[in-house]
């Protein structure tokens, strides 16, 4: 196997034509680095992320919510044990979805520390340009960059191991909170397909109801009581509630549909440890690769239990819980899938593109 000395957009790993393994080499932690990241944690809280967006998230996801209790479970289910098992799941998933879409918020990503350098002497994976073979520098942080590192144009900063910058938590996810974001958007689309499922139940429930007798209304409104039609207070009453349920379902469909198609996306990448830059760095190297007649292998893909565990850690109990904690490592150096195919003791450089 071997990789083209070609250009793209992402690290290509280099092997011999003998078949010789040459893993990159990446720069190590001194002992002034650790203390540096000490004041860079990328645990640090920081609230001036909240903006208007964000507060915008935060109320869409309160008034879906609270449509589908007030507007669907109760008045429908009631109390009975479908009401509150279908009342327990929803508001488990979105309070654990709401928790972690605000570790997103105020979670730093991860920055790089002021005095990190790579050690070329370090038995680890080192990125370098490609045209030079120098080590990476941010021209515009004027610091080194570790591998996976890119400048954020938004936050105007170097992110570790940086996959976007998502508008809606005005944050980028990196790092530190790439966890807590694959997390929000497994809760969030659990929540989001149970809603529209009640929302359409309760849709069909109605119109059945409504066509066997139209002398009477649903039963609507918090409290689950039947409405007669000649009360006008109540029509009207009842005539919020579908007005509501109507808007809660137009804003649900395309949302969950969208939800979705983003968690199966982001899966997709989570299983072969990449980020969005870095699969679409790939996409060119792949196809520069077929074109030279060689072949093109992520540097990081650790296989499916490594890559699950590189992003979720090592304890299968709390892969599902989320936490303030990092993810595993220091965000300055990770392992790479070479390990695995050609031995701990291969070396050689990670090739960054031209002109990065």
């Amino acid at each position: 196997m071997s990789s083209p000395n070609i250009r793209q957009k992402s690290p290509v790993p280099r092997v011999s034509p003998s078949g010789g393994g040459h893993l990159a080499r990446q720069p190590s932690l001194t002992a002034a680095s650790a203390a540096s990241r000490v004041d860079d944690s990328t645990s640090t809280i920081s609230l001036r992320r909240l903006n208007c967006t964000v507060f915008g998230v935060l109320g869409l996801i309160a008034f879906i919510y609270t449509t589908v209790v007030l507007c669907v479970i109760v008045p429908w289910l009631s109390y009975s044990v479908p009401g509150v098992l279908n009342l327990g799941f929803l508001t488990i998933d979105t309070g654990i979805a709401l928790y972690c879409f605000l570790l997103c918020v105020v979670l730093d990503p991860g920055s790089v520390p002021v005095d990190y350098s790579p050690d070329p002497e370090a038995n680890t994976v080192l990125q370098v340009k490609r045209k030079s073979g120098e080590a990476r520098f941010c021209q515009k942080c004027g610091r080194h960059k570790p591998p996976r590192a890119h400048h954020c144009r938004v936050c105007r900063r170097c992110v570790l191991r940086m996959d976007h910058h998502c508008p809606w938590i005005n944050n980028c996810v990196g790092h530190a909170n790439y966890k807590a974001f694959m997390l929000f958007l497994i809760y969030i689309t659990a929540a989001a397909v149970h809603a529209l499922g009640l929302l359409c139940g309760h849709a069909l429930y109605w119109m059945r109801m409504h066509a066997e007798n139209r002398q009477h209304s649903i039963r609507t409104g918090p409290g689950g009581t039947a409405v007669g039609t000649s009360a006008e207070a109540s029509l009207h009453r009842s005539l919020v509630w579908a007005i509501m349920q109507t808007v809660c379902t137009g804003i649900s469909l395309p949302l969950t549909i969208g939800l979705v198609m983003l968690l199966i996306w982001n899966l997709h990448l989570a299983l072969h440890n990449k980020t969005t830059i870095e699969f679409h760095e790939g996409v060119t190297a792949k196809i520069q690769a077929n074109k030279a007649g060689t072949s093109y292998k992520h540097p990081y893909d650790l296989g499916l239990c490594g890559n699950l565990h590189a992003i979720c850690g090592d304890s299968l109990a709390t892969w599902f819980v989320p936490t303030r904690a990092a993810a595993e490592g220091d965000g300055l150096s990770y392992p790479s899938g070479w390990h695995v195919e050609f031995g701990r003791s291969a070396q050689g450089l990670l090739r960054e593109p031209l002109g990065l």
